[in-house]
């Protein structure tokens, strides 16, 4: 199975640059064609929050136009820049978002990865939250199938990547998720965004990972007190790629970037068997 990732979107209302210098549009749009143009299509797209900038129903519109030019299946969550009433009704077809009332958490077991999206977005907050309702809602969906291999997504990492605003985690109930996690070993990955940069550590007795943002990159903090910066990194997406065959049944991340002057269409050509 193949899912692809994409994060922190932050898209603005008529295209306008984000914070009046990057161009999130068409940074999406790159990002969508170069999706579109790979060898093999993926089984589903993921989008894990910050969809928009200050969630106004003519960001979503924008959002809306933009990513409709993508070829595969779309899963969408929202993050702290989201609003989820104005979501909902800019992608109404999107039934699962307004599965739940209270947030728009999700299963998807079409697929031989099971895909479990969480909700971390706390209201007016930065920082993001599972909450415990929502945790114990988790556990119940991993123990009624112990044997499916599965696939946790959701916007705020719930293990620090040293970028945490304010010297706060980007998500307060990281340890609960570890401990849940310790007690179901089918979770193969738990994917996140928030950081705006590729991040991959140990978590829960899994792995842990972090997508770059298809807007703007966020720096590297080489120093406990590293302040907070942007930097001129490519923007990009990240590729899950599952199999359940003998010897290989975690999830590869590959991390894709795109450059100013690459173009999409070449990105994935197949030059042939190379050593």
């Amino acid at each position: 199975m193949l899912v692809i990732q994409i994060s922190d979107l932050h898209i603005r209302a008529a295209r306008a640059l984000l914070n009046g210098r990057y161009d999130s549009a068409g940074n999406l749009e790159r990002c969508i064609a170069a999706i579109n143009g790979m060898p093999r299509q993926p089984d589903l797209v993921i989008a894990t929050g910050d969809l928009v900038q200050f969630g106004a129903t003519a960001e979503y519109a924008c959002l809306r136009e933009i990513i409709g030019e993508l070829r595969a299946p779309l899963m969408l969550l929202p993050g702290n820049h989201d609003n989820r009433a104005k979501l909902r009704a800019a992608f109404p077809w999107h039934h699962y978002l307004a599965q739940y009332d209270e947030n728009c958490r999700f299963v998807q077991d079409d697929f031989t990865l099971r895909i479990i999206g969480l909700d971390t977005v706390v209201e007016n907050e930065v920082e993001g939250a599972i909450g415990a309702r929502q945790l114990g809602w988790l556990d119940k969906q991993l123990a009624a199938a112990p044997d499916r291999p599965t696939l946790i997504a959701m916007h705020h990492p719930p293990f620090s990547g040293m970028i945490d605003f304010g010297n706060k985690p980007a998500c307060a109930d990281g340890p609960a998720l570890a401990a849940i996690l310790a007690r179901h070993r089918q979770v193969k990955k738990v994917i996140s965004g928030h950081l705006h940069r590729a991040i991959a550590t140990a978590f829960g007795g899994t792995q842990g990972s972090v997508s770059p943002s298809t807007a703007v990159s966020f720096g590297i903090p080489f120093f406990p007190d590293t302040p907070f910066y942007r930097t001129s990194e490519p923007v990009g997406f990240q590729i899950h790629l599952y199999s359940d065959m003998p010897g290989c049944s975690d999830v590869i991340t590959h991390t894709v970037t795109l450059s100013d002057n690459m173009q999409a269409a070449n990105l994935f050509a197949l030059e042939g068997k190379t050593a």
